[in-house]
């Protein structure tokens, strides 16, 4: 059997992406109620464009994204993707197609790599493809095998969706699996807020 068919099956059976079918929880008060989404500082890229003027990755904090007086974010919409899984492909897609909606919205997007195209720790030189490949206009950032991001979200199926309030970086929801449309999935957490 060829390698890929196998990691897909892998992506499918067991842990890994989910099928297109989500499971959603919101914070729960014995848990992660008013939990604050860590402050993680990665290396990445920031967006097709900047990866257009450097060769090298950039140090990108989360902690960049926090606003508390409002003044450039009203929603930050945090995506952990493995490359090779096709469903982190399809919402990648999504997210990339609604960059105009989410910039007069104000919904700032952030992607956390945790695998590349094979099971492996994402390659500098796949960041850059997976960039480049979907065009992406929001920073991308490598945590392998999720070691980071893990230590607060259950990392082990994707798409990982986390929708943040920037202004106090408290986690509003948590969806496992695509969510569909990124852009109803924001509004409804704009409506919310």
């Amino acid at each position: 059997m060829r390698p890929h068919y196998v990691a897909l099956g892998a992506c499918l059976l067991a842990i890994g992406c989910k099928d297109g079918a989500t499971s959603s929880y919101r914070p729960t008060p014995d848990s992660e109620a008013k939990q604050i989404f860590p402050s993680l500082t990665l290396q990445g890229i920031r967006s097709k464009a900047a990866m257009e003027t450097t060769a090298t990755p950039e140090t990108i904090s989360t902690s960049e994204y926090y606003d508390p007086t409002g003044a450039r974010y009203d929603l930050l919409h945090v995506t952990g993707i493995f490359m090779w899984c096709p469903h982190c492909n399809n919402e990648t897609q999504d997210l990339a197609s609604i960059a105009a909606w989410q910039a007069q919205h104000r919904v700032a997007a952030l992607q956390i790599a945790m695998e590349g195209y094979g099971s492996a720790s994402p390659t500098w030189t796949e960041v850059q493809k997976w960039v480049g490949d979907h065009n992406l206009g929001f920073p991308v950032l490598v945590d392998g095998q999720g070691a980071e991001l893990g230590k607060s979200f259950p990392v082990s199926s994707v798409p990982l969706n986390i929708a943040v309030n920037p202004r106090t970086m408290e986690v509003l929801d948590v969806q496992i699996g695509e969510v569909g449309s990124c852009q109803s999935y924001e509004q409804t957490l704009l409506n919310s807020l």
